[in-house]
């Protein structure tokens, strides 16, 4: 070939080659992915890639942006979500509720409880003492005076933790006079009757005779009479007696007080230790159960192997198990009823706008045992609807029974005349938020009576109160409330939680799908990208080779001399 003719082909190279890329699109990958990137918008991803990583001030912030933090945040907020969706908020502050740790509300609640339990005393007055004496009346009348209100203060001390997950403290009781809510004169006088005369004569009345005939004359030394005149303030806190002290000191055993003041003997021996049940060892269905009373795991002043009820299981009431049904049986335990009380679900109540249960006290509770070992009976049987409780009370002649013996098989007259029962005044229950097992209200009713024996054995004079039952006082023990701070914050957690937590954790679901399918399409929006421009650079090559130009420039080129 001449060099006319290759000059001449040289000049056409150039030429075509020039109109070829003025034709074809940039033969560059980045800029057509920078293009490609571009023709799609704005965002983060493009400012991170520009001068934004360039600058070393705002690495993180690119970092940020990265599709690897961004998927990362999406991965974490999903599983966030979805393990909120299986283990809610509530749920987590219920669980760590179970550890009872100082320093957190429910800790600090219990430790320092409020001052929302009032105590409301009802005394009896005998109304027809001397006529019944005379043989005029066959039975005694009674006149029910009251109330006598108290503040219940409850302490709680000496608190340690064991290592099996249970807590051990002294709880303590005493009353505290509220003369703003008083309006009964404690100074006024009552007939009641001789508790020291007729208690001591019913704990002899099987004693031999010399013992008795001796009892009759130190009862008759003193003066002792069936009934006396007490004040209301005598009667419940200094009930003092001459024929106390005398035989006491012939007896210790026998009489091992000399005040029977009624809330003196309540109150006297109110502090105790428990053992309750905490932590995620024992779960909701047993938290805050006692494990033991005192040391023991039976009740108080009972044979373990006489009496097959044990006090594992109960509650003071003050705090309940969580996630409560309406299948459970709630046991309360309170000692001056020397029995545990067994609640039973009752209704659904709407309490300061929390939805509540309620379990009312069975009013079989004190019903004679037929299918097993009865602990609270006595010989001679007690009839129904009136429990023993000697033996929370140094084996004086106490039983107990609902007010005014309302349930049960004793007849509204059948020991005194003047009682006037009535399930909505006499009847007990709690209301219990059922998952914290918090109570909202709560009141126990009871009645402390004295069991006269047959003193046929004694005299005529003492024969008159054989085999009688006579009502003392009943109490009242009423939880109204609870301070403002504890019921926000149960209502925070049942009433406003729940919803919000589903709305945050909806968000939170929709926010990581949200990231995770724009950092999916981006991915995919790329690698079409790139494939496109493969494909068009490829489809290009073909389209050149296939021109007659691309022939004669083959030709030439192998045409070139070595």
């Amino acid at each position: 070939m001449s060099d006319d003719s290759a000059a001449t082909a040289t000049t056409l190279t150039d030429s075509d080659s020039d109109s070829q890329e003025q034709s074809l699109p940039r033969d560059s990958l980045n800029s057509l992915l920078e293009a490609s990137v571009k023709g799609g918008g704005e965002d983060c991803l493009s400012q991170c890639a520009g001068a934004v990583c360039e600058n070393p001030q705002e690495r993180r912030k690119a970092v940020c942006c990265s599709s690897v933090a961004q998927c990362v945040w999406g991965i974490l907020l999903l599983t966030i979500s979805v393990g909120g969706c299986i283990f809610t908020p509530l749920d987590f502050m219920l669980w760590e509720k179970l550890n009872m740790r100082p320093g957190f509300p429910p800790y600090d609640w219990w430790a320092d409880p409020p001052d929302e339990v009032r105590l409301r005393v009802y005394v009896f007055n005998v109304t027809n003492h001397d006529r019944f004496v005379q043989g005029l009346d066959a039975k005694l009348d009674v006149q029910e005076l009251g109330p006598v209100v108290y503040l219940e203060k409850l302490l709680h001390s000496n608190v340690r933790f064991n290592e099996n997950s249970t807590l051990t403290y002294i709880a303590k009781r005493y009353p505290i006079y509220l003369p703003e809510e008083n309006h009964l004169d404690l100074n006024a006088t009552i007939i009641v009757p001789n508790l020291a005369l007729l208690g001591i004569a019913s704990y002899l009345h099987n004693a031999p005779y010399l013992v008795r005939a001796g009892f009759r004359f130190i009862a008759s030394s003193h003066g002792s009479e069936f009934f006396i005149k007490k004040t209301i303030y005598e009667y419940l806190w200094d009930y003092k007696e001459p024929i106390l002290d005398t035989s006491r000191s012939l007896v210790p055993g026998m009489v091992p007080v000399t005040n029977m003041g009624m809330l003196n003997r309540v109150y006297s021996d109110f502090t105790d230790e428990l053992t309750v049940t905490i932590g995620q060892r024992w779960g909701h269905e047993r938290f805050f159960q006692i494990d033991r009373f005192n040391g023991e795991p039976q009740l108080p002043g009972y044979d373990p192997n006489a009496c097959p009820d044990r006090i594992f299981g109960s509650t003071e009431g003050v705090m309940y198990h969580q996630h409560m049904s309406k299948r459970d049986v709630l046991l309360y335990w309170r000692k001056t009823v020397c029995k545990l009380m067994p609640l039973y679900f009752d209704s659904e109540l709407t309490l300061d706008s929390v939805h509540v249960y309620r379990y009312n006290l069975s009013e079989s509770v004190f019903e004679r045992v037929t299918n097993g070992t009865d602990c609270y009976d006595t010989e001679p049987s007690l009839p129904a609807g009136i429990s023993d409780g000697s033996k929370c009370y140094f084996g004086f002649p106490m039983v107990i029974s609902y007010p005014h013996f309302y349930t049960g098989g004793v007849p509204k007259d059948h020991f005194v005349t003047g009682l006037q029962p009535d399930r909505y005044k006499h009847n007990s229950y709690t209301i219990v938020e059922p998952l914290t097992g918090t109570p909202f209200r709560s009141v126990a009713r009871m009645q402390s009576n004295l069991r006269i024996q047959d003193l046929s054995g004694f005299s005529k004079e003492y024969a008159k109160f054989s085999n009688l039952i006579l009502p003392l006082f009943w109490a009242e023990y009423n939880q109204e409330g609870l301070p403002h701070q504890i019921q926000s914050t149960i209502h925070f957690m049942t009433v406003i939680l729940p919803p919000l937590s589903t709305v945050i954790l909806a968000i939170t679901l929709l926010l990581s799908c949200y990231i995770l399918f724009r950092q999916i399409y981006i991915h995919k929006f790329k690698n079409d990208s790139l494939n496109s421009v493969l494909q068009l650079q490829c489809n290009q090559n073909r389209a050149l080779a296939g021109t007659k130009w691309f022939a004669n420039e083959k030709e030439a080129f192998l045409n070139m001399p070595s």
